[in-house]
């Protein structure tokens, strides 16, 4: 049986030093939006633009659903990870991003018909990370963590930033692990001859159900002249306000 590895998530910084002569001549993907550019640094599969409606981009990753996807082996460690650089347009900024997905698993242990024998075992476990770092500074923020084990059916994840304010580039990292092991029931019968045992196989199968979706939400930065312009269009309502209030004060007075 295998020993849980508990998958320590690092930083895109050190990834990217760690991989910089393989990054160099990796597949890559530039993506432009209405509001901000998405590049990856490794992309054997292309990650794809889903939509760009209002201020939000969704973006299909594939890769990970890639390389997380269990062959169903019977034993088997698999880690990946990804790293994206979102940068704002001019003009705009990255107010927050969501990251949405989900591991489906099915879990068989083996088992002889009457108990005798070895019994059989089967173990899956799984782990996913977001999180992001600032590519000025290197300052980390969002992290986001779902881990699940012994999976039967589906668990969904949805890894939200929160509000930001970025109109600097900065790193988006996604890092996952899927483990699992199996081992088959094994028995004799009491049939005369029969001289190799009966097996009834395990199965331990995780894996990501599908491409993880991320949306990165923006929103247009006034300009300096258009701050200017609004601070002038109050200051003109507000005397216009302490005209009349002024007005009819004297008024009042005139009256009484």
């Amino acid at each position: 049986m295998f020993s849980h590895t508990r998958h320590i998530a690092v930083t895109a910084i050190a990834f990217a030093a760690l991989f910089a002569p393989q990054l160099a001549h990796a597949d890559t993907v530039h993506i432009e939006t209405s509001g901000l550019t998405f590049d990856t640094f490794q992309s054997p599969y292309a990650e794809t633009l889903v939509s760009d409606v209002n201020g939000a981009a969704t973006f299909s990753l594939v890769n990970a659903a890639h390389f997380m996807g269990n062959p169903n082996m019977l034993n088997y460690h698999t880690v990946h990870g990804s790293v994206f650089q979102l940068s704002a347009r001019e003009g705009y900024k990255v107010t927050g991003y969501s990251v949405t997905g989900g591991f489906w698993g099915e879990l068989h242990v083996g088992q002889s018909p009457d108990g005798s024998g070895f019994p059989g075992s089967a173990e899956t476990r799984s782990g996913a990370w977001a999180y992001a770092h600032d590519v000025v500074g290197g300052e980390n923020f969002a992290l986001g963590e779902h881990t699940t084990s012994n999976l039967q059916g589906h668990s969904d994840f949805r890894f939200d930033s929160g509000p930001l304010n970025k109109t600097l580039p900065f790193f988006l990292t996604f890092e996952g692990y899927i483990e699992g092991y199996a081992a088959p029931a094994i028995w004799y019968g009491n049939e005369p001859g029969q001289m190799w045992p009966y097996r009834d196989y395990s199965r331990a199968d995780v894996r990501l159900k599908g491409p993880l979706l991320l949306t990165v939400y923006t929103q247009a930065v006034p300009e300096p002249h258009t701050y200017a312009m609004t601070l002038a269009g109050l200051a003109l309502l507000a005397g216009v306000v302490r005209r009349r209030q002024r007005a009819a004060r004297n008024g009042a007075q005139a009256r009484s």
